[in-house]
């Protein structure tokens, strides 16, 4: 497909996001490559990308970042952020919403995604649980914070979250913590449903 889109100066481009929306009947979309050019300077940017967007796929994702590929030019790497959602030991403290996270860091975030897909099996985001998810995306640099909510769904949709931890990878040593031992609910603590959490 061969599209023109008008946008003001984008400065430096080092990666793309691609996404798809999740309707009824969606098989998947097969995404090989991206390649941009800048009209009047001519300057070109390439994306690889040789994969599936889909939710039946091996990554279950409609969400995909790739890093530009120049010659000459460092390709930054892409890493399965591993992200930890810890819920409290209080009664009611559990939630059947959908739950998303945005990732912020020194090069950027991650856009909003909706964690689906638990590491540890059975129900998502139970009392006194701790549900991890990998979250693909060009590599953020140094992780500042993090944007997390629900989107209110189903009885009693509140929960009470105590922290979320992320790293870099699934073997990864480094460890960012992102506090916050309090409700995420329209009628209880910070009377919100989102809430933007500071690393420590």
């Amino acid at each position: 497909y061969l599209l023109q889109v008008e946008t003001g100066d984008l400065g430096d481009v080092y990666k793309i996001r691609v996404s798809c929306d999740d309707v009824p009947g969606f098989e998947g979309w097969h995404l090989k490559s991206f390649h941009l050019e800048e009209l009047h300077t001519k300057q070109e940017l390439n994306f690889d990308c040789y994969c599936w967007l889909a939710l039946n796929g091996e990554d279950k994702e409609l969400v995909k970042e790739f890093p530009a590929v120049n010659e000459g030019q460092k390709t930054l790497p892409v890493y399965k952020y591993l992200v930890s959602v810890h819920i409290g030991d209080c009664w009611g403290a559990e939630t059947f919403a959908n739950v998303y996270i945005n990732l912020y860091g020194r090069r950027g975030d991650t856009g909003v995604r909706k964690l689906q897909t638990s590491l540890a099996g059975g129900r998502r985001f139970q009392r006194n649980k701790v549900d991890s998810f990998l979250v693909e995306a060009v590599s953020l640099s140094h992780l500042q914070k993090v944007v997390i909510g629900h989107d209110g769904e189903g009885y009693g949709a509140g929960m009470y979250l105590k922290m979320v931890t992320v790293r870099e990878s699934q073997d990864s040593d480094k460890e960012w913590v992102f506090p916050l031992w309090n409700w995420l609910d329209t009628h209880l603590g910070l009377c919100e449903t989102v809430c933007e959490i500071g690393t420590v």
